[in-house]
């Protein structure tokens, strides 16, 4: 027989299969072309139908993933959720997935894919006495390379996916092992499309046998067969199990086997065969989803950010001041952000409707996270002792991270000067303030310095007093001679690092200097707003995975000096294309070596994607990407990828990363990264006919941040800055007043590595410990120590090259033990 693959033939001699492992589900897409209340109702309709069944053919299995299932039919229908609970003990209810929803698999951080199993795998063994075995995400667009990782360290050791397709990853099997970079595996197998096969006859029954016959890549004898009806949820009919007994006797020569997928993989394992080895990530399908909708996409980052950033300032409360951390309310804000993994919600793919109920969704989670961080600080600020540092107001600054910061501030108070607490004097700056149009009056903008996961507090002087001057570095210098024909005009902006051109007609960056190198950094005008035309795109962007059609370029631009030292230089830069109008502005810092830029576009195009270009001087460029707990390199051939919080584009003598706080596509063609903002498709537009009632995504005003950086050979720095970007510091405006806290400066941790970054600082699940997550970035083995006041013992660990390891510590103990990300201990088996 012959394979089609990629428009050309490739022969095979693949054998009929002798044993059919029967999968009976139902993929139940709890939102997409519905919102989720109608998505819970059919989950609860096709669990129903799944037990009837059971009860009229007992050797009847069904295979069901996503606690956000198994949860709504505890909440609605506690009787029914009792059969099922007495049919997972008989075997004859899978639980697979391990996880709340069926995500995308590559826009979530490592953390949150983390929380995906904490709390579905520790909701599986509390209520139905099981752990998922299996990964299940057969309709997961793409699957990032540290998947065998996560899974494996989610109790899961097998995989089950379906995109992308034979067509859009040629494999030489359909069964694998999939090896992550620091080579934990997981047996995977592709599925043939569909994952929900529904047959009314036997022709239909037969022809899809024969279907996967031919079409499967694997030489073993055994297949996984996938049926019931899916998607708005069904599951196996009454008719499709009666063909399938039919079909067995009429078919003595194969063996059918109602299956629970962990059976077929003990086979594969156990049949001697050679299995094929693949690392790397498993890309690409719907390459458009990744920066559609980005108010999804954006309000997820937050909240990923927010949420982690709370627990750890709870835990700072707890060590100080004896607060008790609240994870029954962290539980419930991650649950809502786990639920919006979906990947056709991540992804951008449904109704307009669903996204109106999002908002809300990740809008709680926020806010559950602002009261957390708030109750964490407010007593923390109270209980530090302001009456002992300098003179003037105090401000406490926190952060969140486990390294130490450096960055601006800007507090709601137009003052005369600020000291640190000795009295030192800082450099400020005031800025433009939300209050302007009521008070008539500016912030004040100075730089802080914080220790790792602790504070500092500053002071804040309400009165003039011989306010010195400062020399600084920064600069923003508006263009003032005349416009002529041949006369460059540009306006510069510059610090110790850099020097900044931007041309006044265009507002491109014509030149930037790194002035430590005497190098041009660019090749070409920078920062380009272009537009690309993808009409003959739909939502997903299904086969067309290059977004090259440039039709146009914002222009038109107003060039505009906004401010200029002694702490921060801005220029803003407005441009236009059509009804659509960008600002943005461009500020750098004195002591900081990062272009940073605050933007928004009010976007009124359609069918059409904008892209900010940036050619960078890199000989023989790479182009990298971050993805959960690491970094992959991919081909920079203009493709477009998603990443988390940067690419980069680095050569042999270094390169350049451009930073995001939530957008999760780009592309690399050659030297030039193409950082893309948003695109703008029909909400779930899959090839019907469009007419005027249509609805399109991002219409009206986007806001997002980006900063470019050098990069050297160490990816930890971009990863800190990103994630700086993503969480800043926070700060209270105190009084003076006494507190049991006399030191005005205080850090709770140290990590011993600069490769190793802590993911998470927690109160256990079960109340009776402290949980800590760490990740290895640069690929080497680390020796590491974790150390620091909010830690009951130092841990003393070894890193493998690019682990993602969890340990908890039991109160009244001081060994630290390695365990699972649902914080149960790792078996001999899971560590392998």
């Amino acid at each position: 027989m012959q394979i089609v693959t990629h428009g050309k033939d490739t022969v095979t001699d693949m054998k009929n299969k002798k044993h059919l492992f029967l999968v009976g589900n139902a993929h139940l897409d709890p939102v997409w072309q519905w919102r989720w209340q109608e998505g819970s109702a059919e989950a609860k309709a096709t669990v129903r139908s799944a037990l009837d069944r059971m009860k009229e053919f007992p050797d009847f299995r069904f295979v069901c993933s996503s606690a956000s299932v198994y949860k709504w039919v505890e909440e609605f229908a506690p009787e029914m959720f009792e059969e099922v609970r007495e049919r997972v003990r008989e075997g004859r209810f899978i639980v697979v997935g391990g996880w709340h929803v069926q995500p995308d698999c590559n826009l979530p951080s490592g953390e949150a894919f983390a929380r995906q199993t904490l709390y579905s795998q520790r909701y599986f063994k509390e209520k139905l006495g099981v752990y998922a075995k299996v990964g299940y995400n057969v309709d997961s667009f793409g699957h990032n390379a540290m998947m065998p990782q996560i899974l494996r360290k989610s109790g899961m050791n097998a995989y089950i996916y379906m995109r992308p397709a034979p067509h859009e990853q040629d494999r030489e099997s359909d069964v694998f092992n999939w090896i992550a970079p620091d080579g934990s595996e997981v047996l995977a197998y592709r599925i043939l499309d569909p994952y929900c096969f529904n047959f009314s006859d036997m022709d239909k029954l037969e022809g899809r046998v024969q279907f996967l016959n031919e079409h499967s890549r694997t030489d073993l004898d055994e297949l996984p067969f996938f049926y019931g009806v899916g998607n708005h949820g069904g599951g196996p009919t009454i008719r499709n199990l009666e063909l399938l007994g039919e079909y067995a006797k009429a078919h003595p020569e194969m063996e059918l086997t109602y299956s629970d997928l962990s059976d077929f993989f003990d086979t594969v394992r156990e049949s001697g065969q050679p299995i094929p080895e693949y690392r790397g990530d498993l890309q690409h399908h719907a390459a458009g989803c990744y920066a559609a909708v980005h108010a999804i996409k954006s309000g997820i980052r937050r909240s990923e950010c927010e949420l982690i950033a709370a627990e750890s300032y709870s835990m700072l409360a707890r060590h100080l001041c004896g607060k008790k951390v609240r994870n029954d309310r962290f539980a419930e804000a991650w649950q809502n952000v786990c639920f919006l993994h979906f990947h056709d919600i991540m992804d951008g793919c449904c109704i307009k409707e669903a996204y109106d109920d999002t908002a809300y969704m990740y809008g709680m989670a926020q806010n559950i996270a602002a009261v957390e961080e708030n109750n964490a600080l407010q007593t923390l600020s109270w209980a530090i002792d302001t009456k002992s540092g300098a003179d003037g107001l105090p401000v406490v600054v926190f952060n969140p991270h486990s390294f130490d910061v450096e960055e601006c501030i800007q507090v709601n108070k137009q003052v005369y000067g600020v000291t640190d607490a000795d009295g030192t004097v800082i450099p400020h700056q005031l800025v433009r303030s939300s209050t302007k149009e009521c008070y008539n009056r500016d912030d004040t903008l100075f730089k802080v310095k914080v220790p790792a996961l602790g504070y500092t507090v500053y002071y804040l002087k309400e009165s003039a007093d011989g306010e010195p001057s400062f020399e600084s570095s920064v600069k923003a210098s508006a263009y003032s001679g005349y416009r002529m024909a041949y006369a460059p005009e540009h306006t510069v902006l510059e610090n110790e690092f850099l020097r900044i051109a931007f041309e006044l007609h265009t507002g491109y960056i014509v030149s930037m200097i790194d002035k430590r190198a005497g190098k041009e950094m660019i090749s070409g005008r920078a920062c380009v707003p272009t537009v690309i035309d993808e009409y003959s795109h739909d939502t997903w962007s299904h086969g067309k995975n290059f977004f090259t059609d440039v039709m146009a370029r914002f222009g038109d631009a107003e060039v505009t000096v906004l401010e200029s030292g002694p702490v921060r230089g801005t220029v803003k830069v407005v441009n236009r294309y059509n009804d659509s109008i960008l600002t943005q502005y461009f500020s750098l810092e004195e002591g900081c070596d990062r272009l940073k830029v605050r933007a928004h576009v009010d976007w009124h195009e359609k069918h059409k994607m904008l892209k900010l270009a940036w050619p960078m001087s890199v000989e023989m460029p790479r182009a990298y990407y971050e993805i959960p707990y690491g970094v992959i390199e991919r081909p920079a051939d203009g493709e477009e990828e998603p990443g988390l919080t940067w690419t980069a584009i680095k050569g042999e003598q270094g390169g350049f990363a451009i930073l995001n706080n939530g957008t999760y596509s780009s592309s690399v063609k050659d030297n030039v990264l193409y950082h893309t903002v948003l695109r703008s498709p029909i909400f779930g537009d899959h090839n019907a006919p469009r007419d005027s009632e249509s609805d399109f995504t991002d219409q009206g005003r986007i806001e997002f941040a980006y900063e470019l950086m050098a990069v050297g050979e160490e990816w930890s720095p971009v990863i800190k800055a990103a994630g700086l970007l993503n969480k800043h510091t926070s700060h209270v405006i105190e009084n003076r007043h006494e507190g049991c806290l006399k030191e005005l400066g205080f850090s709770g941790l140290q990590v011993s590595a600069e490769n190793v970054i802590v993911s998470a600082l927690k109160r256990s699940e079960d109340g009776r410990g402290t949980v800590i997550r760490i990740y290895e970035t640069e690929g080497r083995e680390t020796a590491v120590t974790v150390d620091g006041a909010l830690l009951p013992a130092q841990l003393d660990t070894v890193l493998t090259p690019y682990s993602a390891n969890t340990y908890y510590l039991p109160d009244g103990e001081k060994l630290w033990r390695e365990v699972l990300m649902m914080e149960d201990v790792v078996s001999d088996e899971e560590k392998h």
